[in-house]
């Protein structure tokens, strides 16, 4: 069939453009000074050593400088205005509300109203209550406001502690309000964790107190980034008298989740050494002076980010996979360990991933390869219902007080925002609340594939989910008019997203402002590949320490599926992953960087052989190695996406983002791994370095951060992969 004069015009025309090659960019000088480390005899040598110190004035130029190249040759890209625009519109008509605990009728949570520049805590009186807003970041500030972090509510809802941090830091402070006033107590304790370790906090039955993580203070005044302890705050002390309770003599490196039953009766500390391992669980039960450990890590149970335990009574429900990779619950009551406490709910098909007491018993939120579902149990474990949940979404909250009332679950997907339900235990139905959002009307035109995709290794069935919008590209949308199909080219540019660590579960998840790139005839991608949880414990040790490239390897045969399956081809594929998710994004592009024609690394580490020696890298030892063991080293070497950056090779674009506050990962990585390729590429393709004042690792970004990160983002991309 022949094509119309206009459809053929254009293809000439974009041909015309696609055989013009993209100039390479005059990136500022980085002078090469090698230092060569010697490891168990084998000599390394390191060329930008020197722009690990962030108070070099040379290297603050240097950065500066990148920052400044990048944002000419992204802001001054033909797509960037306009997505900028539409992002920042998408951005403002979407609200939310997250982290919900429901105590004493009171519902309390995160209520997020664009642009206003943070999330403000609020409280409702039962479901149908009105909004009152508790604390509000930015009338506290006289600049940039604070970031709220954590919240954690007393067991009767009269009080809320909550803990804010400044700039990106993670530099967590503990706060307490009163629910029924309003009034901010005097109490204000800072240190309280973040960034390297994260906060804990338990209430006390009555409300007047609660145990809390705190960092030791060192001789010089400063603070540790290690050795956090669990204390005891009795409101209105001084926290400086805050009694210690836990955790002298544990591992530098440990992490805490504390729980404590309704009725005050038990306290549990949930203690791992670092991240991507699970927990050593100590019990101290009323009228003991000390803690029993009741389950060693070899029990599977909870995570650095997640007790994965809930009270349920006086029993402690644990989610443990051990001897069951996707888990199995058992209840540890007064007297018992793992070893001697009630099964409560056997292992299945489905990941168990969090247990959460409900009035007369307890709820499980399931997995199956990154989607949820939900069941319902006697305190017993007698299985009372499985909840029918929308396919393909996520169960973001299950909320209840334990003593009697509403549960709430929140679900979410792709096309439709979060929105709370009413679950009905006579029906076994979620009902929908008024409280929820409505997507923009541009969702309607979204399609949603989910498929299994073969590894590489034959061994898995790696979940890849494709969100896709309308053919609003001209070509694709003449072509189409004119009655013809897109042919094996798969020119619909495409972003495929990934993190594969920590056994962490990759879930769906709404975004408004993905509609900006989805319109324009775009698709994203979700890949759930090894190295995560999302079909438990089983899942992520096939891709840990020497398997780690177990993870890029799924990413590669995710784009390959992509590439002959329609969407977009190794001219047309941009792959996106932040934190270990941009160590992913450098094992990638160093592994195979045929496959991909863009890549958005965020925050992400890439010298792995000197990781360890910054505050949080040696929490992270668990999941990457450490270059203290020969045998260790050895495959770090060859993982090391800055060690292995080579002179002459075609690699993708590159856009790299870091925050100079991040206490998580090093802004080095980024500053080296950038002068690494800009060196060796010999693709014209940009390599580009965004480092950012006021920001950390991500967490607690402002709006106007937010929508700034993501309309460069996607301009990058459009860039990239549109022609």
């Amino acid at each position: 069939m022949s094509l119309p004069r206009t459809v053929l015009a254009l293809f000439v025309s974009v041909g015309l453009l696609a055989a013009s090659a993209p100039q390479r960019l005059a990136y500022p000088p980085t002078p090469v000074r090698p230092i060569a480390d010697s490891y168990f005899g084998t000599q390394v040598v390191d060329p930008y050593r020197w722009l690990e110190n962030p108070n070099d004035p040379q290297v603050k130029s240097w950065a500066a400088s990148e920052s400044d190249l990048a944002q000419r040759v992204i802001h001054g890209s033909s797509a960037y205005a306009a997505l900028r625009a539409r992002i920042e519109q998408l951005a403002k008509s979407a609200p939310a509300r997250f982290s919900l605990t429901i105590a004493g009728n009171h519902l309390i949570y995160l209520r997020r109203t664009p642009p206003a520049p943070q999330p403000v805590l609020v409280v409702r009186d039962g479901i149908g209550g009105a909004e009152r807003v508790l604390f509000d970041p930015a009338a506290t500030a006289a600049g940039a406001p604070p970031a709220i972090g954590s919240v954690y509510v007393s067991p009767d809802g009269t009080r809320v502690a909550f803990t804010t941090q400044q700039g990106g830091s993670e530099d967590e402070t503990l706060h307490v309000v009163d629910v029924a006033s309003g009034a901010m107590a005097a109490d204000t304790l800072p240190h309280a964790g973040g960034g390297t370790t994260p906060v804990a906090l338990a209430w006390d039955a009555d409300g007047k107190g609660f145990t809390h993580t705190a960092l030791p203070r060192k001789p010089d005044g400063s603070y540790a980034t290690d050795g956090i302890v669990l204390v005891h705050h009795r409101l209105g002390s001084d926290p400086a008298s805050d009694a210690y309770v836990f955790g002298r003599g544990l591992s530098p490196k440990s992490e805490y989740n504390v729980l404590a039953s309704h009725d005050g009766s038990a306290l549990a500390a949930i203690v791992t050494d670092g991240d991507g391992v699970a927990a050593s669980v100590y019990v101290r039960r009323r009228g003991a002076a000390t803690f029993d450990q009741v389950a060693t890590p070899a029990a599977g149970i909870g995570s650095s980010s997640d007790a994965g335990a809930a009270f349920v009574g006086d029993v402690l429900a644990v989610i443990a996979k051990g001897r069951a990779s996707r888990g199995t619950v058992i209840g540890i009551g007064p007297g018992q360990t793992v070893e001697t406490g009630a099964p409560l709910v056997p292992a299945g098909e489905r990941v168990i991933d969090r247990v959460v007491a409900v009035p007369g018993g307890f709820a499980t939120l399931d997995i199956d390869g990154g989607d949820s579902g939900m069941r319902v149990f006697a305190a017993d474990g007698t299985p009372r219902a499985t909840v029918r949940i929308p396919a393909v979404s996520t169960i973001d909250e299950i909320a209840a007080d334990p003593a009697g009332g509403d549960v709430i679950v929140a679900d979410e997907s792709y096309t439709s925002p979060s929105r709370w339900y009413r679950y009905d235990a006579a029906t076994n139905a979620l009902a929908a609340t008024p409280i929820g959002e409505t997507a923009p009307a541009g969702f309607s035109h979204v399609r949603v594939e989910r498929v299994l995709v073969p590894s590489l290794d034959g061994a898995a069935k790696i979940p890849l989910e494709i969100v896709s919008g309308p053919p609003a590209h001209p070509v694709r949308q003449m072509v189409q008019r004119a009655g013809v199909q897109p042919g094996p080219g798969n020119t619909t540019p495409t972003i495929l997203g990934a993190y594969g660590a920590y056994g962490t579960i990759t879930r769906p998840h709404f975004s408004a402002t993905s509609l900006a790139w989805l319109e324009r005839g775009g698709a994203i991608a979700s890949a759930m590949i090894r190295g995560g949880g999302e079909y438990g414990e089983d899942w992520h040790r096939a891709a840990v320490h020497a398997t780690k490239t177990v993870s890029a390897d799924d990413l590669a045969a995710c784009a390959r599926w992509l590439a002959a399956n329609g969407y977009g081809d190794a001219h047309h594929l941009g792959i996106a992953g932040g934190s270990a998710g941009g160590f992913l994004m450098g094992l990638a592009l160093t592994r195979n960087p045929e496959l991909y024609r863009a890549v958005d690394s965020a925050v992400g580490v890439y010298d792995l052989l000197r990781v360890e020696l910054t505050p949080n890298g040696a929490f992270n030892t668990p999941e990457f190695g450490t270059v203290t063991d020969p045998a260790q080293f050895t495959w770090m070497l060859q993982q090391s996406p800055y060690h292995n950056v080579h002179k002459g090779v075609a690699y993708p674009a590159v856009l790299m983002t870091t925050g100079e506050n991040d206490p998580r990962v090093d802004p080095y990585n980024s500053r080296k791994m950038i002068a690494e390729l800009q060196a060796d590429s010999s693709s014209p393709y940009p390599v580009l370095l965004l480092q950012k004042s006021g920001e950390g690792h991500g967490i607690g970004n402002s709006f106007n951060q937010a929508v700034d990160s993501a309309g460069e983002r996607y301009a990058f991309f459009w860039t990239q992969l549109s022609n």
